[in-house]
């Protein structure tokens, strides 16, 4: 955690949301690649702890990382998630992206293969 959190010092960042002085949750810009053709590119994760989803805390992270993105020189946020994130593709739509596309069995989830959707977001 230590290196990966060494990581985003720079271009890349971490944002923590608190109320009431509890983590309610996070969110991290992270290279897309490291070829230089991508560098304007940065790929998004967020964290909701789930009785804090619905409150506006997802929009408040987005908001801030983007406006973090901008300022070093990100131009596209691209972001990774489960078809059946019905909440979390609510939240990206609502925010400005859009789905580019489905990656069939990207992934493995309690043993069984699993499909991963492309979304995106030109700031």
């Amino acid at each position: 955690m230590k290196q990966w959190f060494l990581n985003h010092e720079q271009r890349y960042c971490v944002l923590v949301a608190k109320i009431s002085n509890q983590i309610c949750g996070w969110a991290s810009l992270n290279p897309y690649s490291h070829r230089r053709a991508y560098q304007g590119v940065a790929d998004l994760s967020i964290y909701i702890h789930r009785e804090y989803r619905g409150k506006g805390v997802g929009k408040q992270l987005l908001l801030h990382l983007e406006a973090a993105a901008r300022q070093n020189g990100i131009y596209k946020i691209v972001l990774f998630t489960f078809p059946f994130n019905q909440g979390g593709q609510g939240l990206y739509r609502k925010s400005g992206y859009r789905e580019v596309g489905i990656f069939e069995k990207q992934g493995i989830l309690d043993g069984n293969p699993i499909d991963v959707m492309i979304m995106e977001k030109l700031l």
